[in-house]
């Protein structure tokens, strides 16, 4: 037990020293040696959740797009790392927004109390959340029982960008989650037509549908990702809308 205690200070450090807008800071943490845990502290949100500041008010699709691009550089940086971070549990409730209204990442450690990580030497990545996952975000190889990935991140946050234009969770409209299983594994994934914010969005809309292959290796990197929606969000300007946000 000792020895787990000393792994999870040692995961806790490596969360101090991530430096991102778009990752929650880790401002310490308590070790309670008596209960073989370890309290993560992070500085309190005003917003609370990214899925609950998008049901604020109904936000024009510029200021929508603006949120998912913080997302995407946070993901972006994790992925970067040496060696790489896989969130493991990427969902709007793990995503958090300051009082400047810039969405950032955080819950790495979705296995409470404990921080859990796995490094997988195959693939030479850290995941910080173990081996826990959320069901209607999880990628189709994660269902299959394989490992969590930078790939099973990639589809999450395509679901992500479905969340905050569309205001729903991904299959909000199923009764269970073997449904949920069975639509993810025959790809019968929601219509991205029937949305009024996401026909103004093609590219978006592009991004999100390869976000969601079925074979990871065909999903974009973090990095692509945050370089088409830094474009797009360059782009705003040219929507002539007067957005309530911050472009982080």
């Amino acid at each position: 037990m000792l020895k787990f205690i000393q792994l999870s200070i040692r995961e806790a450090e490596m969360l101090a020293e991530l430096d991102h807008s778009n990752i929650v800071e880790l401002e310490g943490f308590i070790e309670n040696v008596s209960q073989s845990t370890i309290w993560l502290v992070f500085p309190w949100a005003d917003y609370g959740s990214l899925k609950d500041f998008i049901d604020l008010e109904e936000w024009e699709v510029p200021e929508r797009i603006s949120l998912i691009n913080d997302v995407a550089q946070g993901v972006a940086y994790l992925h970067s790392r040496d060696p790489p971070i896989c969130h493991g549990d990427l969902k709007s409730l793990n995503v958090l927004v300051n009082q400047n209204r810039c969405a950032a990442i955080t819950d790495f450690g979705s296995a409470p109390p404990q921080v859990n990580a796995v490094f997988c030497a195959s693939a030479n990545t850290i995941t910080l959340t173990g081996n826990k996952y959320t069901l209607r975000w999880a990628a189709p190889e994660l269902l299959m029982e394989d490992q969590l990935s930078l790939w099973s991140d990639i589809w999450a946050l395509g679901w992500i960008a479905y969340e905050v234009m569309t205001n729903s969770i991904p299959f909000q409209d199923a009764s269970s989650d073997v449904v949920v299983v069975e639509r993810v594994l025959k790809g019968n994934l929601p219509s991205l037509a029937d949305n009024s914010h996401l026909t103004f969005v093609h590219e978006l809309c592009t991004l999100m549908n390869m976000c969601w292959k079925g074979n990871p290796a065909e999903r974009p990197t973090a990095d692509s990702c945050r370089q088409i929606i830094k474009k797009m969000v360059s782009e705003l300007d040219s929507w002539g809308i007067e957005t309530k946000l911050t472009f982080c």
